[in-house]
């Protein structure tokens, strides 16, 4: 057994089945935050202005944020346990269904969504997010993404207090 797989164990067993997750918080260069995620004024822009400001967290995420620049972890949710941190993506890699149940185990072999809260002062540039028909025509997997957006965490509108989806069909 890993040290991973041990410590991840460990954490399970404590954890009643819960792991302690730590904040995974993304920056993008090409939006403003919106400064409702509650962070110090001063750590909106801790990575440096170059990286661009800090308008998202990743809740469960075992896949790597694709920004220029950014640390080969970024986007990854950790694990902490007993003074030590792990990737999540790590865990599911060494304990498997013990921590996503068999079905999802059994189809994806990994941990194949995550969550996000979005924080922009303004509109974020139009796009798309290829379903995986789409995404395995280019080499890619559909982009597995779901957005929260709690209304503790969104008392001012900001420039732009709306967001446009377009939703496929069986979406839930």
């Amino acid at each position: 057994m890993s040290n991973v797989a041990k410590l991840a164990a460990d954490a399970l067993t404590e954890g009643g089945g819960i792991l302690r997750l730590s904040p995974t918080w993304v920056p993008r260069s090409f939006l403003q935050p919106g400064r409702r995620l509650k962070l110090h004024p001063n750590d909106y822009y801790a990575l440096g202005t170059h990286r661009g400001g800090i308008d998202e967290r990743w809740f469960g995420s075992t896949t790597v944020a694709a920004n220029e620049g950014a640390p080969d972890d970024e986007g990854l949710s950790y694990c902490v346990f007993g003074g030590e941190k792990f990737t999540l993506r790590d865990t599911i890699a060494e304990l498997g269904a013990e921590v996503i149940g068999d079905a999802i185990w059994g189809k994806y072999n990994r941990w194949p969504v995550y969550s996000k809260f979005f924080d922009n002062m303004g509109p974020i540039p139009h796009h798309m997010h290829q379903n995986a028909q789409q995404a395995a025509l280019v080499g890619q997997e559909g982009k597995p993404e779901s957005y929260y957006f709690p209304p503790q965490m969104n008392a001012i509108g900001n420039n732009f207090p709306y967001t446009f989806m377009g939703l496929e069909p069986g979406t839930t």
